[in-house]
């Protein structure tokens, strides 16, 4: 008996998880989520917004090449709050990446069933 009763419990806890109901969401000190249920969606994907950037003339004409990473809040309409260049590549790939992130449009993030404000951050590639 209390083998089944073991293995009832080692079942469920496996169901919960892979079923995300174990999935903890985690918010930073000022109330905005780092980590939620269903979190934002780059409408068009990465390939989407990679189309539109525009590589600067200073950066092909040194041969930077690189990331640059950028965050902002998506908030519970999908738009984009306080946008900011995290890890910077220099010769005008920063200002291209902020503007390329300004324009670009996201699927809130979802917690509870609830649509919520979210901490994104992107990785955007600059290659030549």
């Amino acid at each position: 008996m209390r083998n089944f009763i073991f293995r009832t419990i080692i079942i469920f806890h496996c169901v919960l998880v892979t079923t995300g109901f174990g999935q903890n969401s985690v918010k930073d000190d000022q109330g905005i989520y780092i980590m939620c249920e269903k979190m934002p969606e780059l409408i068009g994907g990465m390939d989407g917004l990679q189309k539109k950037i525009r590589y600067p003339l200073q950066a092909k004409s040194l041969g930077v090449q690189g990331v640059v990473y950028v965050q902002s809040i998506i908030n519970e309409k999908g738009k984009i709050e306080d946008p900011k260049v995290v890890k910077k590549l220099g010769a005008g790939c920063d200002e291209e990446a902020l503007r390329v992130l300004k324009k670009s449009k996201f699927k809130p993030g979802y917690d509870k069933g609830k649509p919520v404000k979210v901490r994104f951050t992107l990785p955007i590639f600059f290659r030549l």
